[in-house]
């Protein structure tokens, strides 16, 4: 299908340049379609841009989704969670990139001001499970969105630096770091 080669071709260019130095004709001609076709599915760059963040974020909630629905205890969820950033960000390395680093560089105002809406959104998405889990009796008093913020960018940070520096860590040391960060802070010592 032509807009997910359109998607494809734009997040790499994104990724690989900025979205800056990203025309709409580079996407074209890396989707390999029409400027016509490009045009049909998408009225320019800016809007472009937003889908991609818009639908990863939205699928990293969904993923999170699922694992909540699964009734196990606070240290299997707040670990899967875990799990399941680091999967997404190393098979989206190039989304991710965008995501945390192409947010403010010459994207037009409104647009960004709908993208840092969104990943507020998202923050408080992992802040209400965190309040959840603080509710339960499970995890420690904090404050979530702050605790949300952070263990996000960790997750973030930690994966970007495997995916840019190969052989300075592995999927397991990336879990492993990042759980034994994550899990003493937030679980209650039982």
């Amino acid at each position: 299908m032509s807009k997910n080669k359109i998607i494809d071709a734009a997040i790499k260019l994104f990724s690989e340049q900025g979205y800056y130095r990203t025309n709409m004709d580079d996407i074209a001609k890396e989707a390999n379609v029409a400027k016509g076709t490009l045009y049909y599915h998408f009225s320019g760059k800016g809007e472009l841009f937003e889908r991609i963040v818009t639908d990863g974020i939205q699928m990293l909630m969904d993923k999170i989704e699922e694992v909540l629905r699964q009734n196990e205890d606070p240290d299997w969820q707040i670990q899967t969670i875990v799990s399941k950033h680091i999967e997404l960000f190393l098979h989206y390395g190039e989304l991710v990139h965008i995501i945390s680093n192409e947010i403010t560089n010459g994207i037009e105002p409104d647009i960004l001001e709908r993208i840092v809406a969104l990943k507020n959104k998202y923050i408080a998405f992992v802040a209400d499970v965190l309040r959840y889990g603080q509710a339960d009796g499970a995890l420690n008093e904090m404050h979530c969105e702050l605790a949300a913020a952070g263990l996000i960018g960790m997750i973030q940070s930690a994966s970007l630096y495997v995916i840019h520096h190969h052989g300075k860590g592995t999927v397991e040391e990336l879990h492993e770091t990042i759980n034994a960060f994550v899990l003493p802070a937030l679980l209650k010592k039982t």
